[in-house]
């Protein structure tokens, strides 16, 4: 059984459940964002201590000379090219969350259920402290309900998990009863 990364046939079950975890991958998402902005100021400032330079200003001038930066800089080319990758992943989810806010029909409330609970880079203490933040954005409701916030934080998480990784969800259900209904 393997877990790479890339869903090999041997994985079944639950296990495959791991790969499209919305939840888990929300739950991280705060942290991983903090660290990748920590260790993109630690290459510009190293950056900056190496060349003198800014690291956008140094880059546009090798690009200028027709220099070949492989050469120059082997020794931080494995960690630049790391943050790249986790910034990456980092754009996906922002993509999947902005075209979420902009064409689902409840898109822009969950989306502030989403931000104030998983992307702020403050984070909330409890569920109280959340609805709070919400209040302003939602002004015809007074107070949101407990049970209102669950239930739209559990349908932004499935309308981002669609845009992530399509219907697959919807036609595995689809496709079990289908299989449940033909053997009957």
């Amino acid at each position: 059984m393997r877990k790479s990364g890339v869903v090999s046939k041997d994985v079944k079950g639950k296990d495959n459940e791991v790969y499209h975890d919305i939840i888990s991958l929300f739950k991280i998402y705060r942290s991983v964002n903090w660290k990748m902005q920590i260790k993109i100021n630690q290459v510009k400032q190293c950056f900056h201590t190496e060349y003198g330079t800014d690291v956008d200003e140094f880059l546009d001038s090798v690009y200028q000379a027709g220099m070949d930066i492989n050469l120059d800089m082997e020794d931080m080319r494995e960690r630049i090219e790391s943050i790249n990758q986790a910034n990456k992943y980092l754009k996906l989810i922002d993509e999947a969350v902005e075209l979420m806010r902009k064409y689902h029909p409840q898109g822009e409330k969950y989306y502030w259920v989403l931000y104030y609970t998983y992307m702020s880079a403050y984070r909330a203490e409890n569920t109280d402290e959340i609805l709070d933040k919400l209040e302003p954005h939602f002004p015809r409701i007074p107070r949101m309900h407990r049970a209102t916030y669950f239930r739209w934080r559990d349908k932004a998480f499935e309308a981002v998990s669609n845009i992530l990784w399509g219907y697959e969800t919807k036609n595995q259900q689809i496709l079990k009863q289908v299989n449940q209904n033909y053997q009957e």
